[in-house]
């Protein structure tokens, strides 16, 4: 029990921001269940009392439901465009080995040495795809002491009802000031049910690291110590004491979700869907109506031999219909193409919302499909997009391998020391990959006696691909040398004779 009269203003003023952040992890959790859902396809359906009776085994399956569903498009169409292809430090890559910036070049080839050794190259697909979706993600910065290297662990906004996951918990007063962060998460090990389903709570401060486990009692959190920990709190300091900081790493999307804002179009493009097919349904097709002048009534219909008395009409191909005293005519199907048309209206409405380009998110063919100039203007948008994603992305990146770089020093083997240390995450190409245009480009450099490095950048090869260019280089310079010192031998051997 807390006695808010005894707290002084300001503990009482941290004490409310506080409980604002726990009410605010439950709204959080929902709107990312929700978020999530809408990624994978899982809609609410709309349908009408009418519509229910004959559609609704098409969207009530219960392990399919029915959704055209572009959410998935516009987030994969976006996060395709992100891939860290390596790191510079002070501006120097892996390629770069002058002796003046060696250390640099060292320590970029050590962060994409750890990049590499924690599989983070496909593991970075999920991670922008749950910061694009979700808002956020975060990476957690560890030590590894069985490899000798700093661990990356990328880890989701949990969305659970009792988890909430990962909580930055902000100065009240600077929001860009990070007191602490803390990971709530529950224990599963199949091989020992009695541990299984544990919750547990990690806090991480700039200087400490506090491990707690749910008692008996809701609500009691209980100190905890894991296998190796040598104290608790686990100290988190480097070898002059200093607190090494908070080792987790937000990736927060810089428009929040890309999903909030295309929501209420893709619920009206489910609903058209629907209605489209209804409309199908009940007047898609061709229609026979009889028109009766007087007493009469069906004659017969040939080759028919099921039919129960003159009140049943059933006509199929290769029958003929027989009435008295009627005018048989035909009701023509109705035009969809308008629902069609509207259909088609809210996905390019989801493409100028989302700056998605349409041809990613409908089908296309023949002259539809963009090309050369055209297709440059027509992808400027998420072009930009991805680019700024890039920028505040791959600042993460450098406070990730910062910290790595920090921990590596203090746990770890001797390190290059890099004062300033500058970090840049480089990038591959955010446009649509043109071969021909990028190999004339190249093709313009190297006549202008660009660097190779350079011109290899240009065509999409990786930090590690130049290095082993450069490699190759260095052992073809060897090569000839050495075949040009062996003809002088041979020649000074000859004049000696």
């Amino acid at each position: 029990m807390i006695d808010i009269m005894a707290l002084s203003p300001t503990d009482l003023e941290r004490f409310i921001h506080l409980q604002g952040i726990v009410a605010r992890q439950d709204n959080d959790a929902a709107r990312v269940r929700a978020l999530r859902e809408y990624y994978e396809g899982e809609h609410p359906i709309m349908l009408t009392k009418r519509q229910q009776e004959y559609l609704g085994a098409l969207v009530d399956g219960e392990e399919f439901t029915f959704a055209h569903n572009l959410v998935r498009s516009v987030i994969d169409t976006l996060r395709e465009r992100l891939d860290v292809s390596g790191f510079t430090v002070n501006g120097v890559g892996v390629e770069d080995e002058t002796d003046d910036a060696a250390a640099d070049g060292q320590l970029a080839a050590l962060f994409w040495d750890w990049w590499a050794g924690n599989k983070v190259d496909s593991g970075q697909i999920t991670l922008y795809r749950r910061a694009l979706r979700d808002g956020k993600a975060y990476v957690i910065v560890d030590w590894d002491s069985v490899n000798s290297r700093p661990k990356f662990a990328l880890h989701r906004v949990d969305a659970g009802e009792e988890q909430p996951g990962i909580v930055m918990h902000r100065d009240p007063e600077d929001d860009n000031h990070i007191l602490y962060a803390t990971r709530y998460f529950y224990t599963f090990d199949p091989l020992n049910p009695g541990k299984t389903g544990t919750q547990r709570k990690t806090v991480y401060l700039p200087g400490e690291i506090r491990k707690y486990i749910m008692g008996k009692a809701a609500g009691e959190w209980q100190p905890h110590m894991d296998a190796g920990d040598t104290a608790w709190p686990l100290p988190w300091v480097d070898a002059q004491g200093e607190p090494l900081g908070i080792p987790v790493i937000e990736f927060a999307n810089p428009a929040g979700s890309e999903v909030d804002q295309i929501i209420g179009l893709q619920n009206a493009l489910n609903k058209t869907w629907l209605d489209l097919i209804a409309a199908a349904d009940a007047s898609g097709f061709p229609i026979l109506a009889i028109e009766y002048s007087g007493e009469g009534g069906f004659g017969s219909i040939q080759d028919d031999a099921d039919i129960e008395g003159n009140d049943e009409f059933r006509f199929s191909p290769g029958r003929a219909i027989e009435v008295d005293n009627a005018t048989v005519k035909r009701l023509e199907a109705a035009n969809l193409q308008y629902m069609i048309d509207t259909m088609w209206t809210i996905v390019q409405a989801i493409s100028g919302v989302s700056r998605t380009p349409a041809y990613y998110l409908r089908p296309v063919g023949g002259s539809d499909v963009p090309s050369g100039e055209a297709l440059k203007q027509l992808e400027s948008g998420i072009v930009k997009r991805a680019q700024e994603r890039q920028l505040v992305f791959g600042q993460a990146w450098a406070d990730v391998m910062s910290m790595a770089y920090r921990i590596a020093q203090t746990f770890g083997p001797m390190l290059p020391e890099v004062d300033p240390l500058n970090i840049q995450s480089q990038w591959t190409d955010a446009n649509v990959r043109n071969e021909l245009s990028q190999a004339q480009t190249a093709t313009a450099y190297k006549a202008l006696n660009v660097p190779d490095d350079m011109v290899w950048a240009t065509l999409g090869f990786t930090p590690t691909d130049i290095a082993g260019f450069k490699e190759q280089q260095r052992n073809d310079e060897a090569v000839k040398v050495a075949a040009i010192a062996g003809e002088l031998r041979r020649a000074g051997l000859a004049a000696q004779r």
